[in-house]
């Protein structure tokens, strides 16, 4: 096998989407990586842990078992292994009368605004740590090294929210693992935090509202030789809504981008504009439906820029009082880890079914996608890559107790790919595909 050169770490780098590095507005499609390793947030909680009189802390521990098909992300030869993995959260959150029963949480939408649930107060948060640790089963010291500390830390806030003007944080760190995509101990391990700010007014009695917001996006990989791929990533915008009636509202806003590279990054500095509107309505007490669209502007300060439309629908259906389906499709522009920007036409399904006691979740996904201004070429000298990207997601749980669940998951994910690269002299094909089948607990205090 190969060892992992500056060329495989482009292309390690190239195969993963960008976190959370987009602007209001814009549905996480671009986003896709099924692979961040990153501590989940468990499906049960218990009464949690009254500390004081305004805050209860709520711990959940889990162990998961299972086996992942391709460690190395290899077109060919892939190895297997078998994978244990820990789970511990805590979170604390304000309390209300019913001490917590319903948390209180603030949740963005699709298109920037807040929904909040839950008791409100003067100030309502929830925060949560998660940590994770993967140890892969095998006697091969490549194997071996993969895995370590995943983490997560979120924090949402929201002040005054039944006043006219209220304010909104929104704190997300992630701490991901991915093995590379050779044999080797290099990891792509990256951390990536997202600050959210926002200044939102709603006047009683109108059907205006409006929300000034600032996003930072910092992505670092943790290996010297990877800090290529470092990016800072600001973004300014304004946004404004109108109700029509109780069940249809409009949208419109821009944003300003400010995307710099950091340190020794290669990152070119870029500029990004957009322009983009929308309408969320009920088409039937049973069906929602979401069109957005408008224009982005790249704006690089050299090499290749996008200036195109941007639009995108979603379409959900409540088959059942037990069960929902979604379709969407994107068609978005983005900044890329170690390209300029790649383009997406994104397919995403939903479908969560109750079959009491098990909850069933269903998510297939497909990404056309086109990487430009990579900054390696292939063996033809291309700047371009094209893949295609397909994953789907199952899982299911069982309440055993209210503070206990049982979970088994399935992920299956491919990337197929035009680009070839040339490392220790050998033309590599970085395509594969991958299956991942994990059983395990959770349990809540």
């Amino acid at each position: 096998m190969k060892r992992l050169g500056l060329a495989a770490l482009f292309t390690v780098a190239l195969g993963a989407a960008p976190a959370r590095a987009q602007p209001v507005g814009v549905a996480a499609a671009a986003q896709f990586d099924p692979q961040d390793a990153v501590a989940p947030i468990s499906i049960v909680e218990g009464p949690g842990v009254k500390v004081g009189e305004s805050m209860v802390l709520r711990p959940i521990f889990g162990l998961e078992t299972g086996v992942i098909s391709n460690v190395f992300y290899e077109d060919t030869g892939a190895t297997a292994a078998g994978l244990i993995r820990l789970i511990a959260q805590v979170g604390a959150g304000s309390l209300s009368k019913q001490r917590l029963e319903a948390p209180a949480l603030l949740t963005p939408d699709d298109d920037g605004a807040a929904t909040i649930i839950g008791k409100e107060g003067d100030v309502i948060y929830r925060a949560d740590a998660r940590l994770t640790y993967d140890v892969l089963l095998s006697g091969d010291r490549f194997v071996s090294g993969v895995g370590g500390l995943g983490a997560g830390v979120t924090l949402r806030a929201l002040v005054n929210p039944k006043g006219t003007w209220s304010f909104g944080v929104n704190e997300d760190f992630r701490r991901l693992i991915r093995a590379a995509n050779f044999e080797t101990d290099a990891n792509t391990n990256r951390d990536v935090n997202f600050l959210s700010l926002r200044v939102m007014a709603q006047p009683p009695g109108n059907n205006f509202s409006g929300l000034l917001h600032y996003d930072n996006t910092l992505d670092v990989f943790e290996k010297d030789t990877q800090h290529f791929a470092n990016r800072m990533q600001h973004t300014f915008g304004v946004r404004a809504f109108y109700r029509w009636l109780p069940i249809t509202r409009f949208f419109l806003g821009t944003t300003q981008g400010v995307f710099t590279g950091i340190g020794s990054s290669a990152k070119v500095d870029s500029y990004p504009l957009r322009i983009d509107g929308g309408v969320q309505t009920l088409l039937s007490l049973k069906t929602t439906f979401t069109l957005h669209g408008g224009y982005t502007a790249g704006l690089y300060s050299s090499g290749p820029s996008f200036s195109a439309p941007i639009f995108g629908a979603e379409l959900g259906y409540r088959y059942s009082p037990m069960g929902r389906v979604a379709v969407k499709y994107d068609y978005a522009h983005q900044d890329s880890v170690n390209a300029n920007y790649f383009r997406d036409h994104v397919v995403r399904a939903w479908v969560q079914h109750l079959f009491v006691p098990f909850v069933v979740t269903l998510q297939p996904e497909l990404h056309l996608r086109q990487y430009q201004g990579v900054l390696m070429p292939d063996i033809n000298g291309s700047l371009f890559r094209n893949d295609t990207i397909l994953a789907f997601i199952g899982g299911i749980h069982y309440n055993y107790r209210n503070w206990m669940a049982l979970t088994a998951s399935y992920a299956f994910s491919t990337v197929q790919t035009d680009f070839r690269y040339v490392t220790d002299g050998l033309i590599d094909d970085p395509s594969y595909v991958r299956h991942e089948f994990l059983f395990g607990m959770r349990a809540a205090l």
